[in-house]
This record gives C-alpha cells, structure tokens and sequence, in this order.
C-alpha cells in the first residue's frame, strides 16, 4: 500500500459508536453515539451489489484516517449523510500514524 499525503486526508468524518438500550421486550434499540470528528481519505474499493433478496446498494470503501483514534469494527463513519460501518481496522505501517478501516456503506 502506498503511503497517502496528508492532503489526500480532507474529507471530515464524525465517528459513531453503537448504544444499545433494553426496548423491554427482551430485545434492545441501537443507537448511534457522536464520539469524535476525524479527518481521512474515502476510496471506493467494490461494485454496488444486491442485499438479503431486496434492491440495494453495498459499496465498500477503504476509509485512512488519522491516528490515534478508538474506532473498532461495528463502530460507523459519517460523511454528511453518507453513513460507513466499520467491518475491520488495521495500522499497516505499523507505526500508529494510520489507521485504515474497511467499510461497507449501504443505500436504498
């Protein structure tokens, strides 16, 4: 992988992280918390796809962000509207500068 400039890092991202409450009927209602606002690079990396027998589009996206950061898989990305759920994290230089997350972002 190459190295990204910092300038490649100019999209702002809000990073969420799941709160799950009881619903009191044995089940919980997830939620999304704003924990931080973060900047990265967004690269689509796949084709929209189908979903689960209905229509709609799976993109997946490799989101480089800057480190130090807590996100973790199940966590989710915001761009505006745009919303990415974080299914890996990983630091592939090693030295904790940056974090690349793989993505999937789903639309109606």
């Amino acid at each position: 992988m190459s190295a990204l400039p910092v300038s490649a890092l100019r999209h702002r991202l809000v990073h969420e992280t799941p709160l799950e409450t009881p619903d009191g009927q044995g089940g919980v209602t997830r939620t999304f918390l704003a924990v931080d606002a973060l900047w990265g690079a967004v690269e689509t990396v796949a084709n929209p796809a189908e979903i689960a027998d209905r229509p709609g589009a799976v993109l997946a996206h490799r989101v480089t962000i800057r480190a130090p950061a807590t996100v973790q898989p199940g966590d989710r990305l915001r761009l505006g509207v745009r919303r990415f759920t974080v299914e890996a994290v990983s630091d592939p230089e090693g030295r904790g500068r940056r974090l690349v997350c793989e993505c999937r972002e789903e639309t109606p």
